[in-house]
């Protein structure tokens, strides 16, 4: 299977077994063949060893392709159900193949050892700001010095400069995954955020983000530097007080769960965001017609969007919907964006961390055994009731020199 927690595990469907893991783990999708990061991981019941994307289990589920494909040997050809699919259509000028990809997990990539420096790339998660962590890669771990490190932030571009104050960390590592601990990321940095990082081998630390040529506000986010729109969406939550509890349930589910375009676009078909909506709220769901009725306000109110898309050959989901191939209704979800104008600028400077942004949390460990602190009886009782709920095996005492923070919402 895979070397991951298992922080949820989802019921059975179609011969498929869906889990949450408690990190982004990457791995190869046993059916489309290319490597994933994901917190999302399915397997085939006939052979757990057999790892699915969430986009593959998604088209498996939908009974378009048979689950059995899952264990099919690299290279086989497709099965094409139902009999109904027709063959693709000629390839149009303004037709994109709609894929489910999931956004980088935050590890390092690009990594490159130039002898005197260690230089890599990686995007900021939502997990990465509330945890205070930086991940690093192997290189680093292996040459760190004994003195703090001077960490910088720097502005790429023409007019490269330093953002915010430096400050120092002391150079203690997390081993799985591997990070910088109590790291403290600047309040404007938000989920999704492109960072370049250069370790100059002895104390010098430096974090370089590239700025938008014109800055944007991403659902009342204001942002400022190159960032990957999937993470935004996958890690930021509903910023506007109006919804209410179902509503916001749906739009959580919708963006945790759906395929993702490259836009931070989350698609997901009618009746799987009814169903998925009521499991991801357990073990209180709402009703399937008060989940009904909530979609059908989000799509009044504009913060949901029907549309078509179609299945093409091998049960291959695509957007915008193809000549020729059967139709699928699908709820997406559009970032609202916008050019930032003045006023957007000047609010940035005055207001708090809180008001800027708003993102969720999933529930997770965190670390303070290097503290000399204890978990509170109230964290401990929460590990206990959130593992038991997840139906985790194995015991549900937390683990030593460990606290646990149960899923929130929180401010930057």
């Amino acid at each position: 299977m895979f070397n991951a927690k298992i922080v949820k595990t989802y019921p059975p469907e179609g011969g498929l077994q869906l889990y949450r893991v408690e990190s982004a783990t990457s791995f190869i999708c046993s059916r489309c063949h290319e490597r994933k990061t994901s917190k999302i991981i399915a397997t085939n019941n006939n052979d757990a060893d057999q790892l699915l994307c969430n986009g593959c289990y998604g088209r498996l589920r939908s009974g378009v392709v048979s689950a059995d494909e899952a264990a099919a040997p690299q290279g086989a050809a497709p099965q094409r159900r139902p009999a109904d699919v027709r063959r693709d259509q000629p390839d149009g000028g303004n037709v994109a193949r709609f894929k489910a990809e999931e956004p980088q997990g935050g590890a390092p990539y690009d990594i490159n050892h130039t002898g005197k420096a260690v230089e890599w790339k990686m995007t900021v998660r939502a997990e990465h700001i509330t945890g205070r962590i930086l991940p690093v890669p192997e290189e680093m771990t292996r040459r760190l010095p004994q003195r703090a490190l001077h960490v910088r932030f720097w502005l790429g571009g023409a007019r490269s400069r330093s953002l915010w104050p430096p400050h120092d960390v002391h150079p203690e590592l997390q081993r799985e995954p591997t990070a910088l601990v109590d790291f403290d990321w600047p309040r404007p940095v938000l989920p999704g955020s492109r960072v370049s990082v250069r370790w100059d081998l002895w104390t010098n630390l430096r974090l370089l983000f590239a700025p938008l040529r014109k800055p944007r506000v991403v659902d009342g986010l204001f942002v400022r530097f190159d960032y990957d729109p999937r993470v935004m969406t996958r890690d930021v939550a509903p910023s506007h007080g109006r919804l209410d509890q179902v509503e916001e349930a749906v739009l959580l589910t919708l963006r945790e769960l759906g395929y993702l375009d490259e836009v931070g676009r989350a698609f997901l078909p009618d009746e799987d965001l009814v169903r998925d909506t009521g499991e991801r709220s357990k073990p209180n769901p709402p009703p399937p017609g008060k989940v009904r009725a909530a979609i059908q306000r989000l799509v009044s109110a504009g913060d949901l969007v029907k549309d078509m898309g179609s299945l093409g050959s091998g049960g291959i989901l695509r957007y915008p919907a193809r000549n020729g191939e059967s139709t699928v209704p699908l709820l997406c979800y559009v970032p609202a964006m916008r050019p930032a104008r003045q006023e957007d600028f000047e609010a940035a400077v005055g207001v708090s961390a809180r008001d800027v942004s708003m993102h969720r949390v999933a529930g997770h460990l965190m670390r303070i055994g290097h503290l000399d602190k204890e978990a509170s009886a109230e964290a401990k009782a929460a590990y206990r009731r959130d593992h038991t709920l997840a139906g985790l095996a194995g015991t549900h005492d937390l683990p030593p020199g460990h606290t646990y923070v149960r899923e929130h919402r929180r401010g930057l």
